[in-house]
């Protein structure tokens, strides 16, 4: 895939952030990452530093004093959307965005000889280590992923001479400024691990800050959803949110279903340990109109008052909450309970309206829960559910992924 720029003649910025690898003698971009025999190699760092925009690390350079201008590191998500790393010299008219969308490597350019938004390759949301690495040649940027290349950027290079600004910025795993400023929006937030990465020239940097992701990147995991102990998401119930004059679209969650009303949650449910809140729907004020709590390996459904009613926890089996307009239905496997209220369910279904209404997942406002579980998904109304699009969530949520096993340092904060 070509991208020719009539105007061209792209910053030195581009160049600088980007790899300049080694070549076969047949002149492929080919860069081996060498094993370290004897060295420990520094542990993975997880780029995730929480829900908004935050990197986890923030590095400066001195440009004249850069007598190499190459950078790599291999890279392991399951996360389809999200910043790897983003530069700049002036977060107005000089920067640059490695990212992800739709799984597919993204670059993101915007300076005064060029603005562009290029997205090519291979997905790489498989949850596999791969080599990322760009190579400037001549007035071209090559784009390569293991080895193979999958980009080229033409008449995007110019002279060194020609920047204004000696110090450049490099941040991973976010954004330096609002993400409204990006040509093309995206969630920032990047559940993923980086390492055996070498940034530009380390003799021409000046500073770097220690990486601030809580998570680490040793425990074994897999994609899904998890939730450690005392952390919680929040999603609207609303097309128009509070405190907003317009409609939000698309909504946090899929509507209900009219005529007749329905609604559905899915949960895929592989892990759990401790009791506590596994979901509920309510306000902030009276968070608990309807929820389903972990308890003694069992799954327990709380309607308003009444007693609850609870179903033998069977990790693996499929978890669904059903609602209608006179009775809650909670299915397990083959197992099911009804819950039906004499006055039926109008009270309930008002949430929908409510300008407060809200689904939260894991432990309530307020709450001291001992409850952890992971999921292999979350749906509503047939949808897969984003954790990065809820309303609010802990900075401690694994969005897309969850360990293999609870235990060894997976059961609380990363």
């Amino acid at each position: 895939m070509e991208y020719r720029s009539p105007l061209a003649k792209s910053c030195w910025l581009l160049l600088l952030l980007l790899l300049l690898p080694s070549h076969n003698h047949q002149g492929q971009v080919l860069r081996q990452i060498p094993p370290t025999q004897g060295i420990q190699e520094p542990p993975a760092v997880h780029l995730s530093n929480g829900p908004g925009q935050e990197p986890v690390s923030i590095m400066t350079f001195n440009l004249t004093k850069i007598t190499k201008s190459s950078s790599f590191f291999e890279f392991r998500t399951w996360d389809p959307e999200g910043v790897i790393f983003y530069g700049d010299t002036n977060p107005k008219d000089d920067w640059f965005v490695l990212a992800l969308r739709d799984g597919r490597p993204e670059i993101q350019l915007y300076n005064q000889w060029a603005q562009l938004t290029v997205g090519a390759g291979p997905r790489l949301d498989d949850g596999r280590w791969h080599q990322v690495e760009v190579k400037s040649l001549d007035d071209s940027v090559l784009l390569a992923v293991d080895g193979e290349q999958v980009l080229r950027l033409r008449q995007v290079s110019g002279p060194l001479t020609e920047k204004s600004q000696p110090i450049m910025r490099i941040a991973l795993g976010g954004l330096l400024f609002p993400a409204s400023d990006l040509r093309l929006p995206l969630v920032p937030a990047l559940d993923a691990c980086l390492r055996r990465d070498n940034w530009l020239d380390q003799q021409a940097q000046i500073s770097a800050s220690a990486p601030t992701s809580l998570r680490s990147c040793a425990i074994e995991s897999q994609p899904g959803i998890f939730f450690p102990s005392g952390t919680c998401a929040e999603f609207s119930l609303q097309v128009l949110r509070p405190q907003e004059d317009h409609f939000y679209w698309p909504p946090d969650l899929p509507q209900p279903h009219v005529e007749p009303w329905t609604f559905s949650l899915d949960l895929g449910l592989q892990l759990a340990a401790g009791s506590g809140h596994l979901l509920a729907l309510g306000t902030p004020e009276n968070p608990s109109w309807l929820s389903l709590h972990l308890q003694d390996q069992k799954v327990v459904l709380f309607y308003g008052s009444g007693p609850g009613l609870d179903l033998p926890l069977v990790l693996g089996l499929p978890l669904q909450l059903k609602l209608d307009e006179s009775r809650v239905l909670l299915s397990h496997g083959p197992k099911k309970i009804i819950a039906q209220p004499p006055m039926g369910l109008d009270s309930l279904l008002n949430l929908w309206v409510h300008p407060q209404g809200r689904l939260f997942l894991g432990t309530l406002p307020g709450e001291t829960s001992s409850a952890s579980f992971g999921l292999d998904g979350l749906w509503a109304q047939d949808q897969r559910l984003d954790l990065d699009r809820a309303l609010s969530r802990s900075q401690d949520i694994w969005t897309h992924s969850c360990p293999q096993h609870l235990g060894n340092g997976s059961n609380t904060t990363h």
